[in-house]
């Protein structure tokens, strides 16, 4: 029964409230309509007009966006006026008489009727909290000296003029947003490259073009503008966020770069305790130069929970040895070896154990040396030379057997690329040492057959070619097509050889390195040509749409939201579509400047590798041939050799039965081979020869413990 009264009483408000506003436009004259604002005014929802600063025009065919900067008169029109008129008295509806139902009352309760207890509580005496003895022990405290009012001066005020925000200090701005959020490298290298003929934004675009160049890989560009500004500058804000950017950079700078960023990082005083590739980078620069004490002081922050920790290892021991402590030398390098026991690959880990192995060789510990070699994984370029320096390890603790079978191992068809002369003089010798002349006889023909001829070609081809590039430029065309089996004369395994060289690896790395940024550089030519096509179809599709949504408003009414975002996407693709279009033609010197300095830095580079080459080139002609000229010296002692045993024989001499040490892996790894059958690759080394030993028991046939 209660919502039926609810309505009732609901509804004359409803109808007082439509009447009074009824009302209310009887009581308004209008008296002047106004006039419109000017055409080439824009009128908001809200009936303002309003005045664009920013504008477009055309210039040159293209269009552009300018600030007015002198606003002209305007004729913002006039507003709507109205009056009010003489209202006749107001129709309101008869009232009504409500009527109120009486209301229940309740009878009160007479008050003399409550009966109150007496109070009946017992008061204690007071407590006595103190004393008068208790106030005579109060010190007395002194008057605190009065405080003097402060002393205020009237502030200085003046007022200062404020430099309003100019062109390139937008395109700055934009720039950064390009670079730092939105990451789109292409737009805000050409922008940095526009600010760096400005001489107020000259330095950060330098340094923001450099920051750029990093992240898109151009990593000659990062290096050669960052240190640019750390040399350059003297703002010492800019220099020491330089320094800090090569630090955090140094991954990609040279050795060499540290001697012009350390001293700045001393300057500045910049905690580069914790970045290791800053650490491991100056002690492989201190070591270059010879300054062994900055070297251990970069190692030593450095810690085992350290990525590079292994490489410290290897650079420490390295500098310990160099230090003639030999046996802390030995101490880094162990570490090392179980610090990389889970990755056997590792190049550090072989270059560990093969230095690991030469010192114990040094030390006449054969075993231990012997077991270090095995331990370079055959996947390293160290391998072939590691197996040839631990069969002499054998040769020395007299197993001859495993010398001459892990050298002949090396002798067959898988390896028949492979140069290697040295290993037919350790099968030779370890033939030699157990009285079986013919297989030594036959070793030493199948070298000669082998590497003789290479003698002269190799000869001819030094004699013709004196410059460095010419031994760059054989191994090149090599590389072109590696099938070749023979180039400029040379062969080959030999090539392959002379290319395995690391002080030529790690210069044609960089060399590739080069080459890639060129590509990089040129990649980004095409991806502007690419945005500008972009940015050009959708700014036409924004026009298009702007022009459907202005054609669907009615005559004076106030733009809708499809015409306001319409709009500014026109807006945003122009800017973009402007940005990209001059972005290609500022890139377009700096790309030519910059392929132009790393053409002529691969040229030094060149040089480098081709010195390496020739270098190396020089060292296997030499010892190749020594080891042919040991070929006359072996063929020698196996006829002097074979002709006492046979001597001995008819004699009626016994063979030697002593049995000798064996160097060797677990017996289960351990292959006997006879002249034929199959090599597998993970088994090499560990090949053991079926030959016995036939010498004399005397050991007195052509003095075999000589060798």
């Amino acid at each position: 029964m209660k919502k039926p009264m609810k309505a009732m009483m609901v509804l004359p408000f409803l109808c007082s409230a439509a009447f009074a506003q009824e009302v209310q436009h009887k009581a308004l004259n209008v008296k002047n309509q106004g006039a419109p604002a000017a055409a080439n005014l824009r009128v908001k929802s809200s009936l303002v007009p309003t005045y664009e600063i920013y504008q477009k025009k055309v210039v040159k065919g293209k269009t552009e966006t300018f600030k007015v900067k002198a606003i002209p008169e305007l004729n913002i029109g006039m507003e709507r006026q109205v009056e009010a008129i003489p209202l006749s008295p107001l129709r309101l509806p008869a009232s009504r008489e409500l009527v109120v139902k009486e209301i229940k009352k309740s009878p009160s309760i007479d008050p003399m009727q409550i009966k109150v207890p007496p109070y009946t509580a017992v008061v204690n005496p007071p407590k006595i909290l103190t004393t008068p003895e208790a106030f005579t022990k109060i010190p007395d405290v002194k008057m605190l000296s009065p405080v003097k009012d402060p002393s205020t001066t009237e502030p200085q005020v003046t007022l200062q003029k404020m430099d309003e925000m100019g062109p390139n200090d937008y395109k700055l701005l934009q720039a950064l947003i390009f670079l730092e959020i939105q990451q789109n490298y292409e737009l805000a290298m050409g922008l940095f490259a526009e600010l760096m003929d400005d001489k107020e934004h000259r330095l950060e675009a330098l340094y923001n073009y450099a920051m750029t160049a990093k992240g898109m890989g151009l990593n000659t560009e990062f290096r050669t503008y960052m240190i640019k500004v750390s040399q350059e500058t003297k703002n010492k804000e800019w220099q020491e966020r330089a320094t800090k950017a090569l630090v955090d950079g140094i991954k990609v700078l040279e050795l060499s770069d540290i001697s012009l960023i350390d001293p700045l990082v001393a300057k500045y005083e910049l905690d580069v305790t914790k970045n290791d590739d800053y650490q491991i980078t100056r002690a492989k620069y201190y070591s270059s130069i010879g300054n062994l004490g900055l070297m251990e002081d970069a190692l030593m922050y450095i810690d085992e929970k350290s990525k590079k920790y292994p490489e410290a290892l290897l650079l420490s021991g390295l500098f310990n040895y160099r230090q003639n402590k030999v046996d802390e030398a030995v101490i880094n390098i162990e570490k090392l070896l179980k610090a990389t026991e889970d990755d056997k690959k590792s190049q550090i880990r072989n270059v560990g154990a093969i230095t690991m192995a030469r010192i114990q060789f040094q030390k006449s510990m054969y075993k231990e040396a012997f077991q270090s070699y095995l331990k370079v994984d055959r996947s390293s370029p160290l391998w072939l030379q590691a197996m040839t320096e631990s069969a002499w390890t054998q040769i020395l603790s007299e197993d001859y057997e495993g010398a001459a079978g892990n050298m002949f191992s090396l002798h067959t068809d898988f390896f028949k690329n492979a140069f290697n002369p040295e290993s037919f003089v350790v099968r030779t010798v370890g033939y030699l040492n157990l009285c079986q002349y013919g297989d030594g006889v036959q070793v030493l023909e199948e070298m000669r057959g082998k590497y003789g001829p290479w003698k002269k070609k190799l000869e001819e081809y030094r004699t013709s070619h004196k410059k460095s590039l010419d031994y760059y430029d054989t191994v090149k065309n090599w590389a072109k097509n590696s099938d070749l089996k023979e180039v400029d004369g040379l062969p080959r395994a030999f090539i392959v050889e002379l290319a395995r060289h690391p002080g030529f690896v790690s210069v044609q790395k960089q060399i590739n390195n080069y080459e890639d940024e060129i590509t990089k550089f040129n990649k980004i030519s095409f991806t502007l040509i690419k945005m500008e096509k972009d940015f050009l179809t959708k700014k036409n599709e924004a026009s298009k749409a702007l022009a459907a949504a202005k054609a669907k408003m009615k005559p004076g009414a106030a733009p809708s939201s499809a015409v306001v975002d319409a709009d500014r996407k026109l807006l945003s693709y122009s800017i973009q579509y402007h940005i990209a279009n001059k972005a290609r033609t500022s890139i377009k010197n700096l790309r030519t400047q910059g392929i132009a300095r790393i053409e002529k830095e691969k040229d030094v580079l060149r040089v480098d590798a081709g010195k390496a080459l020739q270098d190396n080139y020089k060292n296997m002609v030499t010892n190749l041939n020594r080891v042919l000229d040991q070929n006359d010296v072996l063929q020698y002692e196996l006829y002097s050799g074979a002709g006492e045993h046979i001597r001995y024989q008819m004699a009626g001499g016994e063979v030697n039965e002593k049995e000798r040490p064996e160097l060797k892996v677990a017996k289960e790894k351990s292959l006997n081979w006879k002249f034929k059958g199959e090599i597998w690759e993970d088994e090499v080394g560990h090949y053991r020869s079926s030959l016995k030993n036939v010498c004399p028991q005397d050991n007195s046939v052509a003095g075999m413990n000589e060798h």
